[in-house]
């Protein structure tokens, strides 16, 4: 038998996917920065009131929004980057990374490119950078002598990347995710080869 809290937390759960429905409508339809919580809350059927409950505002509802699709896309990462993690990195395993996160994103395509159509791109971008950083953090750069200026070059990589395959058909995902890695991620795994090789002389 359910409780009244069950019965409150389904509820709010209810309110809180109607309010990113809403959201997602009306940001197809025109710019986040012409959104109002009030048309939100109009759309999603709820109070003004009901919505500050949950949200600070359109940009903590944003952020929630963001956050949710980053933490999933990590979540997806997860497998990957523990085989990366206890083996050398190479052009292979940063593919499969690649090609893991991008099987993700093409799944929630709607919702990326809703937010990349308007203003609401810079905190999504801003987000995926992150991410991205997170990413290669994990994977360990320092060992193999990728500088914070290469990380930098890789990330705003990633996120024009990703940006691309949710605004295209992706033909061959495995290959497109192998020349990413083998253009922008090869010469700097050379190098950091050939410097391991000749420190070990």
């Amino acid at each position: 038998m359910k409780t009244g809290s069950d019965n409150e937390d389904l509820r709010i759960k209810k309110t809180k996917r109607a309010v990113k429905e809403a959201f997602y409508s009306l940001l197809s339809a025109k710019d986040f920065e012409k959104i109002s919580v009030k048309d939100i809350s109009d759309r999603a059927m709820i109070s003004r009131n009901t919505f500050y409950l949950h949200y600070s505002d359109k940009y903590d509802l944003l952020n929630h929004i963001c956050d949710e699709l980053c933490r999933a896309l990590y979540i997806k990462l997860s497998t990957q980057l523990q085989r990366a993690q206890s083996a050398e990195i190479n052009i292979d395993n940063v593919s499969y990374i690649i090609m893991d996160g991008i099987n993700e994103i093409i799944q929630n395509r709607e919702k990326y490119h809703i937010l990349f159509a308007g203003s609401s791109r810079d905190v999504l971008v801003s987000k995926l950078h992150e991410l991205a950083r997170r990413v290669f953090m994990e994977i360990g750069p320092e060992k193999y002598g990728i500088d914070g200026c290469s990380m930098e070059y890789i990330c705003a990589g990633m996120t024009g990347v990703i940006k691309y395959f949710v605004d295209n058909d992706a033909y061959d995902l495995r290959e497109q995710s192998y020349n990413f890695t083998r253009i922008h991620l090869g010469s700097i795994i050379k190098i950091s080869e050939q410097r391991k090789e000749y420190e070990n002389k």
